[in-house]
């Protein structure tokens, strides 16, 4: 359908990749649709992590194509890649074996940089750090961090030189299907008649979806980061440490070097947590509560053994979670010219620019073939029924 228009609301990471690619693969026409500015929501407000150590092999090959991709960015637009590392921490001999597991799967994808490190290499990475109860952990030393900013303006620089349309300010207001089954999309700029629309939106994709008459299951929920000094120069960079293993219940600490003499620290998951309602993404909290600040407090102290750290509010942001915690991507069942790029949770940087250009490639190709894989990801599937999922 390289003779189609391709509406893409929301300008975040998800959808400056799907501009990039549906301009890559020929479309007439690439619309993007952004109520406010290019990474005004979750992509703006990340940590910014990005890493290919995790478990699951469809995950895997996701980011290792996104870190192609950044690679080739950092190369081509000047994308800063803050190249620190990244640990996934283990704390179970069984978690170590499952790591090593990860590094073949990597290889497959070829991705080759990965090291496992047992629990005295993990020390010398990270002199600080208490290791007495931990197995070890996977380092991706090219990993680590970038500013999500950056990103959306690199993809949709790439995208924009090959034609696509960047409509910011641009609110959706409503949606009609005309005669001939296209879509129009009223803004409060101007209206944008489509073949097909890619629903890219965040936390707001269930708004966009009610409004597409193609309901999105989404439950956004406020995570939070702290903001920690340090006392002195520790003579090293503080990889990406992340203690917490994909599958485990709950969340678990993570902390970053940030600038010269601080770190950033959180609490990481990616599944919906219960007790944690889900937020209107208009108007959620946007300061880190006390508490909170007094829990990551305590979890870094104990595992990170430098004293007089300081400690203080950062920023908060949304984790636009699936019921069943993966990816809605794909066409719709009640409409396959709406197609959802939602459910990034808290790895929209690290993962959303494949997703998106996956979702330009069902527009465009009518599959996907940068991750045949993701077919798995489609809107409809059982385990996306809200039932039993927090309010």
């Amino acid at each position: 359908m390289t003779g189609s228009t391709i509406a893409i609301i929301g300008a975040g990471t998800a959808g400056c990749g799907a501009a990039l690619r549906a301009a890559e693969l020929g479309a007439e026409r690439v619309v993007v649709i952004e109520q406010d500015h290019p990474a005004s929501g979750s992509s703006g407000r990340s940590a910014g992590v990005y890493n290919i150590q995790t478990l699951d092999p469809l995950d895997i090959e996701i980011r290792v194509r996104a870190r192609e991709l950044f690679f080739r960015l950092e190369r081509d637009r000047d994308l800063h890649l803050a190249r620190i590392g990244n640990v996934r921490v283990a704390s179970r001999d069984s978690d170590m074996a499952r790591l090593a597991e990860v590094i073949e799967i990597q290889k497959s994808f070829g991705a080759d940089d990965s090291q496992l490190l047992d629990r005295a290499g993990l020390q010398r990475l990270v002199p600080d750090l208490r290791t007495d109860d931990l197995a070890g952990g996977l380092l991706g030393p090219n990993d680590g961090h970038l500013d999500g900013h950056m990103l959306c303006e690199a993809l949709l620089a790439e995208a924009r030189d090959k034609g696509t349309e960047l409509l910011s300010k641009a609110e959706l207001l409503g949606h009609e299907v005309s005669a001939d089954g296209r879509h129009v999309l009223t803004t409060s700029r101007e209206e944008v008649v489509a073949d097909i629309v890619i629903n890219a939106a965040g936390p707001w994709a269930s708004k966009v979806g009610h409004l597409l008459g193609q309901p999105v299951p989404l439950i956004p929920q406020v995570h939070e980061v702290i903001q920690v000094q340090l006392p002195r120069d520790l003579g090293y960079v503080v990889p990406m440490v992340n203690l917490y293993m994909p599958g485990q219940q709950g969340e678990a600490l993570y902390f970053r070097q940030d600038g010269p003499d601080s770190l950033i620290a959180g609490m990481h998951t990616y599944v919906v947590l219960d007790g944690l309602p889900a937020a209107d993404p208009d108007k959620y909290r946007s300061k880190v509560e006390e508490n909170y600040l007094i829990e990551v407090a305590g979890a870094l102290t104990e595992r990170f053994a430098v004293e007089d750290l300081g400690f203080k509010p950062g920023w908060t942001g949304l984790y636009p979670l699936s019921p069943d915690g993966r990816f809605i991507l794909g066409p719709e069942p009640g409409d396959p010219t709406v197609i959802t790029c939602a459910g990034l949770g808290g790895v929209g940087v690290t993962m959303g620019a494949i997703a998106g250009a996956s979702a330009a490639e069902w527009a465009l190709e009518g599959k996907p073939t940068t991750v045949p894989g993701v077919t798995a990801l489609t809107p409809g599937r059982p385990t996306l029924s809200t039932e039993g999922t927090p309010a």
